[in-house]
């Protein structure tokens, strides 16, 4: 599996998840509300516009840590770590900034956990396109 399909995976996860909406507005929130069959009572607001039913809070943490447990594991495979670094350097325009912090801040991984024959041929591939 790529980074990009494993990314997907749990985004489609995440927005599948039963019990959570996002709103901006007091209009949003009712209607959100509605849809759940909920009361105000019965969510906590999480970031971002999200609200949660408390009900489902424990199982949304189990899918989280799930999701960030697969990538972690995921990213000890050099080629996978190789795509992913790839894939982030060119989402936050390496070719352009020439910073890879926002990309390894993405990985949640430091420049010195990146092997410098990874780091080298990711930053080639992100700049090769531009």
């Amino acid at each position: 599996m790529t980074y990009s399909e494993l990314k997907d995976t749990q985004q489609a996860a995440f927005n599948n998840f039963e019990g959570i909406i996002f709103a901006f507005t007091n209009k949003q929130l009712y209607e959100g509300l509605a849809k759940l069959g909920a009361s105000k009572s019965d969510i906590i607001q999480g970031s971002a516009g999200c609200f949660i039913l408390k009900s489902r809070e424990a199982a949304l943490d189990t899918l989280l840590e799930t999701s960030n447990k697969e990538m972690k594991e995921a990213l000890k495979d050099e080629s996978f770590l190789q795509d992913a670094l790839t894939y982030e350097l060119y989402n936050h325009e390496y070719c352009i900034t020439g910073n890879t912090r926002d990309a390894l801040a993405a990985l949640d991984l430091t420049y010195e956990e990146i092997p410098a024959h990874v780091m080298k041929a990711s930053r080639i591939a992100a700049s090769k396109d531009y």
